[in-house]
């Protein structure tokens, strides 16, 4: 258990200092989109992709200030994550094929559950803001 909780304890670190820097948390999140869409077919198999993409959503729209009612506890698991996931460093190396995804799908999947409230919350009202042309999340 000692690598996974170094590793996730290093995503940690790195997420709450991300966050605190907008150009390297939207690197962060964009480096996230590609490796999901690289790995897009074993991450719909887990039934996680679309949460995936709406967490990045949700990470850029808070860091961008579009919105804003969202925990900071939340933003914080939600990037830990997202650093778990595109750091080559983890408990199980990515290189080991399926395998080594696992790890990144059992953490992301255990932070989606305990920010479900909140994710649900950010989709409720980003799918209000489509009628609005000016407030329209952005793509990725």
């Amino acid at each position: 258990m000692k690598p996974l909780d170094n590793a996730i304890g290093h995503a940690s670190s790195s997420a709450v200092t991300l966050l605190k820097d907008r150009k390297k948390a939207i690197a962060l999140l964009d480096a996230a989109i590609r490796r999901l869409r690289s790995e897009q077919r074993f991450f719909d198999m887990k039934g996680l992709a679309v949460k995936m993409h709406a967490a990045v959503r949700l990470v850029r729209m808070t860091v961008s200030r579009g919105y804003r009612d969202v925990p900071w506890r939340s933003i914080v698991l939600i990037t830990t994550g997202l650093v778990y996931f595109v750091s080559p460093a983890d408990a199980i190396p990515d290189f080991i094929p399926m395998l080594g995804l696992t790890d990144d799908a059992a953490l992301l999947a255990a932070i989606f559950s305990s920010v479900k409230h909140d994710l649900d919350r950010f989709l409720e009202w980003e799918k209000s803001q489509e009628g609005s042309e000016d407030e329209r999340p952005p793509q990725e």
